[in-house]
């Protein structure tokens, strides 16, 4: 089920970030609980859309976007190593892609480690396209119309 996110899924969200992207990630990260502190002072802005197998089980995905504008931001997608290749990361990324359309955005954008191979394929299949390459920071940003795109 998706789901919004509850307080209660703070630790499991802060989980799918320490086993799934820190590992992954070229940046140095806060251990222990500097980087649950970070982490959910970031799930504190904007929204995010958790994958669960009931309301009170454990998330085994999430996504949280921020809304800037009309831009609809994708800050942290995760989902846990058993699975995926299941499409929940494209079907959280069709939600946040449609909650962001109900906000009034018109673009989407995300930003990809310069390493992470697998995200940059995984973005553009869902539509994204690179505007630019940000080598000083490792980061690749995508982007994606949501303008001409419909309701879904």
């Amino acid at each position: 089920m998706i789901r919004w996110k509850q307080p209660r899924d703070d630790k499991g969200i802060v989980d799918l970030v320490r086993t799934q992207l820190v590992p992954i990630s070229p940046w140095q990260h806060p251990r222990d609980r500097r980087l649950h502190n970070e982490i959910t002072r970031r799930l504190r802005k904007g929204a995010t859309l958790v994958i669960a197998q009931s309301r009170r089980s454990v998330p085994l995905a999430f996504l949280q976007m921020e809304f800037r504008y009309k831009i609809l931001f994708i800050n942290l997608l995760a989902v846990h190593s058993q699975y995926q290749n299941r499409q929940w990361g494209t079907e959280l990324m069709k939600r946040a892609e449609q909650h962001g359309r109900k906000k009034g955005c018109t673009m989407a954008r995300v930003y990809v480690d310069d390493n992470n191979t697998r995200a940059l394929r995984f973005y553009q299949r869902n539509g994204y396209y690179i505007v630019r390459l940000l080598p000083e920071l490792r980061f690749i940003e995508l982007a994606k119309s949501l303008a001409d795109e419909g309701w879904n």
